[in-house]
């Protein structure tokens, strides 16, 4: 019995193509892959950037209150600013992603006395040493947040003087 050389011919054809198709297949799983794990990288480094945004807008807006808060309220009982060691601890929202999802950290912030104060002001400095009773303050605010797991902190402090 001989087989006919066209039938051993189609028999390979059809083979090559199973072969073809398997290929053509396993590189576009391929390629679907690596496209999957660039948009993923992608999107963790925009979350990572909009919450670097949020912070320092916070920030900014905390900077802000430091500045124009009166003289008087630094020094005073119910200052948002703790005397130094002491420190007031918040959990405040620093923005909100898309969904409706809020962005939380933590506010810590504390006020330091320049030691040359006079000691109405929180120093030990005196009328020798402090003629004028001139008063400084550093309001420090800082900030405490998270972007996948990692933990950020930034700080701003402001110098307050009269």
């Amino acid at each position: 019995m001989r087989i006919s050389t066209s039938q051993s011919h189609r028999s390979k054809e059809q083979g090559s193509a199973l072969v073809d198709v398997a290929v053509s297949y396993a590189t576009l799983v391929i390629v679907a892959l690596l496209t999957l794990k660039a948009s993923i990288t992608a999107a963790s480094t925009q979350a990572w950037t909009v919450r670097q945004a949020m912070s320092d807008a916070y920030l900014t807006r905390e900077s802000a209150l430091a500045q124009r808060i009166p003289f008087d309220r630094i020094n005073s009982d119910t200052s948002l600013w703790s005397l130094s060691p002491d420190v007031s601890t918040s959990t405040v929202t620093i923005g909100r992603l898309p969904g409706n999802r809020s962005v939380i950290a933590t506010l810590h912030r504390t006020r330091i006395p320049s030691p040359n104060n006079l000691s109405s002001a929180g120093g030990s400095g005196n009328s020798n040493t402090n003629p004028s009773g001139s008063e400084a303050w550093r309001l420090q605010s800082i900030l405490v947040y998270e972007v996948h797991g990692r933990e950020y902190v930034k700080s701003r402090t402001t110098l307050r003087v009269r």
